[in-house]
């Protein structure tokens, strides 16, 4: 199957334009602009889920037929299986203080880190996201989003311009924290949660657990597998252009397998009964 296309470069047009380091316009080896284009949606800009991308694409239901169509579906079950072995019992205990399926935490881990090329383990994920740096100090920076050393260059740039505002413009770990949500996540401010969540990925799972118990919406969401609803309170509403919904649902049976839990089985990612319910929202949403 043919990867998808960046979101970055599907969203060329509404963006920013970005120079090319090449071209004219910088200075001392700076990449910024005076400010983004109108029309740049915060909440997409650099953001794709391309697991909900390839899962909703016209060759999907190939994958039913011929196994060997399916990479989506082994990467999922390989990802949530690691997932489970790793820390399927903090997550376990995590979802049981806070009364939301396992599936549904462990289903933002894996939705998030799926998102994250050249992740390494020592390393803690990161995404610098530029349109909230530049509505906290009127400075816009390039972010390719290309890998983890890509992020964190330009997090160093921010950090040695506005310090806590880079700080607040990161979204940080396998949950992809914002860390503007620093306080609800058990942190006295941005700096000290990269502090906090820096080199352990059980802190950052922690951190995940410590947002949802301050969330009735999100906890409700999760409960109820209202992953429109969940994709909407963690990305925003233009979750359904990322396919971060489906991405969540996908991911959510893929750890419900790997737990062995009942209603999960089968070769699908999707659980069969929710099939319809998926199929007419997604309607709804190319209607509107």
């Amino acid at each position: 199957m043919r990867a998808a296309k960046p979101l970055e470069e599907r969203l060329k047009q509404k963006g920013p334009k970005q120079q090319s380091p090449t071209r004219g316009g910088q200075r001392g080896g700076e990449q910024r602009s005076r400010a983004p284009a109108r029309g740049v949606d915060r909440e997409l800009v650099g953001r794709s889920y391309e697991t909900g991308t390839a899962l909703r694409s016209p060759r999907a239901g190939e994958r039913d037929a011929d196994p060997s169509t399916a990479p989506v579906e082994s990467t999922l079950t390989t990802a949530a299986r690691s997932l489970h072995v790793r820390h399927g019992e903090q997550i376990s205990e995590g979802a049981a203080r806070h009364g939301v399926p396992e599936e549904a935490a462990a289903a933002v881990v894996l939705a998030e880190t799926a998102n994250l090329p050249g992740l390494h383990d020592e390393q803690m994920p990161i995404r610098f996201e530029p349109y909230a740096f530049y509505q906290r100090t009127g400075t816009w920076l390039v972010a390719t989003h290309k890998d983890q050393e890509a992020e964190y260059r330009v997090f160093r740039e921010a950090a040695a311009l506005e310090p806590e505002a880079a700080h607040e413009s990161l979204r940080m770990g396998v949950a992809q924290l914002s860390g503007a949500e620093a306080g609800a996540a058990g942190f006295e401010s941005a700096q000290a949660m990269f502090a906090g969540l820096d080199g352990s990925q059980a802190a950052q799972i922690d951190g995940m657990f410590n947002l949802i118990g301050q969330d009735l919406g999100l906890r409700e969401a999760m409960g109820q597998a209202d992953w429109q609803r969940v994709a909407e309170l963690r990305a925003g509403p233009g979750y359904g252009a990322l396919g971060y919904d489906d991405a969540l649902a996908a991911n959510a049976a893929a750890y419900g397998r790997a737990m062995g839990k009942p209603g999960y089985g089968g070769g699908d990612d999707d659980d069969d009964k929710d099939k319809p319910k998926r199929k007419r929202a997604r309607r709804r949403r190319t209607e509107t």
